[in-house]
């Protein structure tokens, strides 16, 4: 039996669930996102590995197992919608569906168990999509989206959050396994061919596409990078070019020695890995960055008209801080922790709106946990969170921040992490750490009422003003925050009492 755990809507409560099927040249993904306009992470997620295109190359056809497999795989996510009683669905196919001589009949099939229509994109269409679905996801999207799938290849062009140019390219992953030797020299002519890409430099390369995101599994374990999160993980410039030419010439008994790839992305590693090189090359450019987002997301932010300028973080920092304050018994006024805190941190170059922001919202996870494994904790929590838009230089600078919130002293278990930022922004996060320490304690113990306190900075000194009424402040924990905050900053530091 199969596990239907999609669970119902309750009744009279509007649903806003929705679930996308995409039948690809290599797998069907099926997704289904409990409110797209407000969260583009899915609250359930399948892949399914069928081939359906593994055979284009050399018949243009779909091969027939494959349907087999395909059909199987779509009676499946049928009893799961039917079960879960999602109307709200939408179903894709892309490169092997469009262009395969016997693909009809597979159609009419997919469309029947399904009981919707079947939308086959266009190429173009299958490009804009995937430019879109990195504007969803990647915080700074600028550049050159290049998705990478089983029949197809397509690049976009980004900027502003808008779609530029497009172009779809029939070398996908199954083009690997074909008899053609002159693949790369034909890829090589039909990449120069387009005149928007060989005519522009791109600074920035967003890669996006299974195969693709194997390879930064290689470059996590090779270079022993700690933080294990594919999305928005921007390399080592230099050593994501020395990765990829080494896997280009590994051999095929090699690559299946890597364990940690799954099998039906090894025999694509080296080809992924060759066409990576060639586009990066073509398009001059000089950062990459990883991303999870992609064709489906594009394809519904382009529905449901989602807003590009949303912070995710902001959104779910918010939501935390209240479920804090509904469910805790120490109230915290987030506002005005905010307000005090901005005016010390303004000006400061290390030191975002968004981090200073998403800091104090923050400041209650790991609340629950024992005190002597809440800092660490907390950091873990951060560093993992399912948000997109979120940099991995920002995750390891809000989880510092909040585990100098709740410890300032051990540092052990982010050590590992440190060398990831430079050494001005993880000083300034253990300081922003410490300063919301600071005014979270004088917050509930004056109601949050900030009148007459004052934290700044002259003449290299740091400045506490304090109401003579809560001078016992100087002989709590408070003050040794401002000590420690005071050694952070290499600044001597002065109390006045008014």
């Amino acid at each position: 039996m199969y596990n239907l755990s999609i669970p119902k809507k309750k009744l009279f409560e509007k649903d806003t669930r929705v679930g996308i099927v995409d039948i690809g040249s290599d797998t069907i993904r099926f997704q289904i996102f409990e409110n797209f306009k407000n969260n583009q992470i899915p609250i359930f997620n399948k892949k399914i590995s069928c081939g359906l295109g593994k055979d284009l190359a050399s018949t243009n056809e779909l091969n027939k197992n494959s349907i087999k497999k395909a059909i199987n795989a779509l009676k499946y996510i049928s009893d799961i919608l039917k079960a879960s009683a999602i109307n709200n669905v939408h179903v894709i196919a892309t490169e092997a569906v469009r262009v395969a001589n016997n693909s009809s009949v597979f159609k009419l099939q997919a469309e029947s168990i399904l009981n919707t229509s079947l939308n086959v994109l266009s190429g173009e269409d299958e490009a804009k999509y995937s430019g879109l679905g990195a504007i969803v996801g990647i915080k700074k999207s600028k550049g050159i989206v290049a998705d990478l799938g089983g029949g197809s290849l397509e690049l976009a062009e980004v900027k502003k959050k808008r779609i530029l140019n497009t172009t779809s390219m029939s070398f996908g992953v199954h083009r690997a396994i074909s008899k053609n030797k002159n693949i790369y020299r034909d890829f090589d002519k039909e990449l120069e061919s387009i005149d928007w890409f060989s005519e522009n430099n791109f600074k920035r390369l967003i890669l996006t596409g299974g195969t693709w995101r194997s390879l930064i599994k290689i470059y996590f374990v090779k270079y022993d990078y700690p933080l294990n999160v594919i999305h928005h993980f921007k390399p080592n410039f230099k050593l994501f070019i020395e990765m990829l030419e080494e896997v280009s010439n590994y051999k095929q008994k090699e690559l299946k020695q890597i364990s940690y790839i799954t099998k039906d992305k090894t025999p694509y590693i080296k080809y992924a890995s060759r066409v990576a090189l060639k586009i990066i090359q073509k398009s001059k450019s000089r950062e990459i960055v990883i991303s999870y987002t992609a064709l489906r997301e594009g394809y519904l932010s382009n529905i449901y008209n989602i807003n590009n300028k949303f912070d995710p973080l902001i959104h779910e920092s918010n939501k935390l801080s209240k479920l804090h304050n509904d469910l805790e018994f120490n109230y915290i006024n987030h506002a005005a922790v905010y307000d005090f805190c901005f005016s010390f941190f303004k000006n400061h170059p290390y030191v975002s709106r968004r981090l200073l922001k998403s800091s104090i919202n923050l400041t209650s996870i790991g609340s629950s946990i024992d005190k002597d494994e809440r800092a660490q904790f907390a950091f873990n929590q951060i560093l993992k969170m399912e948000l997109l838009k979120f940099s991995h230089s920002d995750r390891i600078k809000l989880a510092t921040a909040i585990h100098f919130f709740h410890d300032n002293y051990k540092r052990d278990g982010i050590k590992k992490y440190k060398h990831l930022i430079n050494k001005n922004s993880f000083y300034s996060m253990i300081a922003l750490g410490i300063f919301n320490k600071i005014s979270i304690d004088i917050g509930l113990l004056t109601n949050f009422n900030y009148q007459n306190f004052e934290i700044y900075i002259k003449d290299h000194n740091i400045i506490f003003k304090i109401p003579k009424l809560y001078s016992d402040l100087l002989k709590s924990k408070t003050k040794k925050s401002f000590d420690t905050l005071s050694k952070v900053l290499k600044m001597q530091q002065k109390i006045v009492l008014i």
